[in-house]
């Protein structure tokens, strides 16, 4: 689904996969998995959740299972400010440091703070192709210092404009 273009920028995790009661030999009797999607355009997400619901009912039909399904959480785009991106940028680019914008879709702090003032989020690269919410996560200490750099930069140029 992520990688067919028909859902967007559709970012989706398994972060939980549980075989209830297997062993060596014994076919398990339940399978709990936890499934994390993600993407920018809320029309594009219920169109994922839509698909994805679809395509677990036929193969429940088709293999003679059962399918339970849970909505743990739903969270509406929560858009990044186009200023204070712009200002990340800037300030970015002033330092002579590279970046990219991401699509991220996480709930942090910007999420919650956004619905009071302009916000946006600097994410420190990372090693590994930039993997996430893994164990193989990492960034070097010359990353997370950049990032530091990039926004207390930005905080002074805030200040500046008040």
């Amino acid at each position: 689904m992520c990688d067919s273009g028909d859902f967007g920028q559709l970012r989706a995790t398994v972060g939980n996969f549980d075989l209830g009661g297997g062993q060596t030999n014994v076919i398990p009797h339940e399978a709990i998995l936890t499934i994390d999607l993600r993407n920018p355009a809320d029309d594009l997400m219920t169109a994922a959740e839509q698909h994805l619901a679809s395509y677990a009912d036929q193969l429940a039909a088709q293999h003679g299972v059962q399918v339970a399904w849970e909505r743990m959480a739903k969270t509406g785009v929560v858009p990044f400010h186009p200023g204070i991106r712009d200002l990340l940028g800037a300030t970015a680019d002033d330092l002579g440091l590279p970046y990219v914008r991401v699509m991220s879709g996480a709930g942090h702090d910007a999420q919650e703070i956004s619905a009071i003032c302009p916000t946006a989020t600097v994410f420190v690269a990372g090693e590994n192709g930039g993997i996430s919410h893994s164990p193989r996560e990492y960034s070097t200490p010359d990353a997370c210092a950049n990032g530091t750099d990039v926004l207390a930069n930005a905080i002074l140029r805030l200040a500046d404009q008040s």
